[in-house]
């Protein structure tokens, strides 16, 4: 029986990355996956609850190094939404995620975007006393351009609120491209639609932390299996197979922070596709 992936920490090297949960969804699998089939998802029961409903993990991440505290994507914030078709999404344990962390908002020093759909970005503020303030006010802001252009000044249901999340980034926000380095071993890669991060930890490995190129474990073994927010499902795919060869390196972690059960974990090789190793 698929759970929401729990919060959790790594360390490798002088690096620390911590799993932030904020909730997640419970959603009609052949919805979130058009391509996919109710004969296809027989093959996977595991992924599935009681009632054959996708179960889908949402939250952000925190990565710890030197004098940096850096945030990756705020969550989905403290909301319920009813996608028709598909099913809830429901947020709202970010903030105490992070409060267990024993951290305080102000400590954050960087807030990276991967990119501004909705479930990533909901706890850019909150509300206290009666007024929306930044959830770390201390932070830089950063997301790609291309990303920021492209849902600024929209009110999209599934892009960042006008009012909670793209005014207060307004005069903040600066752009990261692939390459750069938000902090000594944190560096940015470009994964078409989003960024990804690779945390470097030296001869202890590396974990990559790879956004939205994957929703669900299936895809691993069904290629074609695109999701229904992907703008460019055969971009999503290439994006997709091209990453491979990073993620299956020896000594590579990979963080997914949409899979259930556990969103740390090992790709590897298994046969002609790929297979999900959860971290013990």
């Amino acid at each position: 029986m698929p759970n929401q992936a729990p919060l959790r920490s790594v360390t490798i090297g002088d690096k620390t990355v911590t799993f932030l949960p904020d909730g997640g969804g419970t959603l009609a699998p052949t919805a979130l996956f058009p391509v996919s089939s109710a004969e296809g998802w027989q093959s996977y029961p595991s992924l599935l609850d009681d009632d054959g409903n996708f179960v889908t993990s949402v939250g952000g991440f925190l990565i710890k190094t030197g004098d940096k505290l850096i945030a990756v994507d705020t969550g989905f914030g403290a909301l319920r939404v009813d996608f028709p078709g598909f099913g809830p999404l429901i947020g709202g344990d970010y903030h105490k995620s992070f409060s267990a962390t024993g951290h305080q908002r102000e400590d954050v020093t960087d807030v990276i975007f991967t990119h501004l759909h909705l479930d990533h970005v909901g706890w850019t503020t909150l509300e206290v006393d009666g007024q929306r303030e930044l959830m770390y006010p201390n932070a830089r802001y950063w997301c790609a351009q291309a990303e920021w252009e492209f849902w600024h000044g929209g009110n999209s249901p599934i892009g960042p609120h006008p009012e909670f999340v793209q005014k207060p980034l307004e005069n903040l926000i600066q752009f990261v491209q692939d390459g750069d380095e938000i902090a000594p071993g944190i560096k940015v890669v470009s994964t078409p639609g989003h960024l990804s991060l690779v945390v470097d930890g030296g001869e202890a490995g590396r974990i990559f932390l790879t956004a939205d190129v994957f929703h669900g474990v299936a895809q691993l073994t069904e290629s074609d299996w695109a999701v229904a927010f992907d703008n460019d499902p055969t971009l999503a795919r290439t994006t997709r197979e091209a990453l491979y060869t990073q993620l299956t390196q020896p000594n590579t972690l990979c963080a997914i922070n949409h899979f259930s059960n556990e969103v740390f974990g090992h790709i590897t090789p298994a046969g002609e596709r790929y297979a999900w190793q959860l971290l013990s």
